[in-house]
């Protein structure tokens, strides 16, 4: 009978160690199941934070780029705007500012601007202060005998070179000085310049 109950032991215990080596190898297998979906959901995720990175850089490096290429561009503009501006003012200043010093371009300068108005008009003719000596006999002979209007002479401390006319009530002014005729003139040879220096 001992051995009966022992055999039934064994058996009993025999068929708990199967049972509990089937559950582990349930439990086992599940657990290997679930540690490989979340390596390949992991895996996935990676993947994705990778190309999304690999995504970002190369619009980075495409928006750097144009960037880059626009700001090279506006300085180039700039630069060559500025190079085209010394040139203009050194060499337009220069010639205007002498043509406005030569006492006999002045006077042909003044008869010209007089000859445009009404011999009726009444007009103040503005100079520069410099210009007064040189200037008075010429106001006194020339002038009054090619323009029959009344004409008011004022010598402006401020104005360095060239004339200005306004009809005596003052409505509007003309201006004809140096800078006047540089900044006029320009306008005009600005396109000019471009071509020659730079092929524009």
């Amino acid at each position: 009978m001992a051995d009966q109950l022992q055999e039934m032991l064994n058996k009993i215990y025999e068929e708990g160690v199967n049972k509990a080596k089937a559950e582990a190898a349930v439990i086992l297998e599940a657990a290997q199941q679930e540690a490989e979906q979340k390596k390949t959901l992991a895996t996935q995720e990676a993947e994705k934070i990778i190309k999304d990175a690999k995504q970002k850089a190369a619009e980075l490096d495409k928006n750097l780029n144009s960037d880059l290429k626009m700001a090279a561009q506006q300085a180039m503009s700039a630069l060559k705007n500025k190079i085209i501006n010394t040139l203009m003012v050194e060499t337009m200043n220069k010639q205007t500012s002498e043509a406005m010093q030569d006492g006999a371009f002045l006077q042909k300068l003044i008869l010209e601007v007089l000859g445009k108005w009404s011999p009726q008009s009444s007009l103040v003719l503005t100079v520069p202060e410099s210009k007064k000596a040189e200037l008075d006999t010429f106001f006194n002979t020339s002038v009054k005998s090619a323009f029959a209007g009344s004409l008011k002479i004022d010598y402006s401390p401020i104005m360095k070179n060239g004339l200005a006319i306004a009809p005596a009530d003052g409505t509007y002014k003309l201006s004809f000085t140096d800078e006047d005729f540089a900044n006029f003139f320009k306008s005009y040879l600005r396109p000019k310049a471009a071509q020659i220096l730079f092929g524009e």
